[in-house]
């Protein structure tokens, strides 16, 4: 769907670093979401080199030349305290799970509101047909952050649906209000399609669309009826600046070029 020298996850990964803001000085990274790891890094080399960046027990900073640390399969990967600033024991981690200001959340399935489910799919049976790696601490990151990205790494009416099997993550920014959620909620979604935020509703609204993707393409691959502006534009591809830092310094392996 985008340029053939451009991967989906290096698009999303510059997005996100380009997202973030001023005031986000804690970013806590999931356990598999290198799009996200690359995004940090990214910010912490460029616009936040104060950020305190969380990968797993690793805790990272960047500042004074430090290496970027290497990639490792699993962000709790047992290799990540031997290059990292600092680590944390694994009850920390959660102990501190309340305190990031960014935060990422990826889902089998999203729906218009922005709710998450990491469960699983149930079946007709009272069984699972998918079983997903569950909540672990997303319930309560999501609910404390500042504020965090969800990132879709499929975009079809399976995977965007009306109303989610199970909410990992609450997203419905109404619901949320109603019961005096401390946290921002999602800021935006990523997916190989196009880029959304949240209208003040709480309903899902198209952003910008990906380079070789039209709008008609979004609506139909989306389970449920989006806010769509009257003008859509495309989504603003990467500087040779940020293709420079992404691949040279953040992922000279090519983990997201690959993936």
């Amino acid at each position: 769907m985008m340029s053939s020298d451009l991967s989906t996850e290096e698009l999303q990964a510059i997005l996100l670093a380009r997202d973030f803001r001023a005031e986000d000085r804690v970013i806590q990274v999931g356990a598999n979401l290198p799009a996200a790891r690359a995004a940090a890094m990214m910010a912490n080399l460029s616009s936040h080199p104060d950020t305190r960046i969380l990968l797993g027990i690793e805790v990272e900073n960047l500042a004074g030349g430090r290496p970027v640390p290497p990639v490792h399969p699993f962000l709790f990967h047992a290799l990540g305290p031997e290059t990292g600033e600092a680590q944390m024991h694994q009850e920390a981690v959660f102990d501190n799970m309340s305190r990031p200001d960014v935060f990422f959340v990826g889902g089998l399935q999203v729906d218009r509101v922005g709710n998450v489910n990491l469960v699983g799919i149930p079946d007709e049976d009272g069984g699972w047909r998918l079983r997903g790696p569950g909540a672990v601490a997303l319930a309560t990151m999501s609910t404390y952050c500042r504020g965090y990205y969800i990132l879709m790494p499929r975009h079809d009416p399976n995977t965007f649906v009306a109303q989610v099997s199970s909410i990992t993550a609450l997203g419905d920014r109404v619901r949320r209000a109603e019961l005096g959620f401390p946290g921002g909620g999602p800021r935006l979604l990523l997916s190989p399609l196009g880029v959304f935020d949240f209208a003040d509703t709480g309903a899902m609204r198209l952003r910008s669309v990906h380079e070789g993707v039209s709008v008609e393409q979004v609506v139909a691959a989306t389970g449920f009826d989006l806010v769509l502006p009257d003008e859509v534009p495309q989504t603003r591809p990467p500087t040779p600046g940020e293709l420079e830092l992404l691949r040279t310094q953040v992922d000279s392996e090519g983990l997201l070029r690959a993936r």
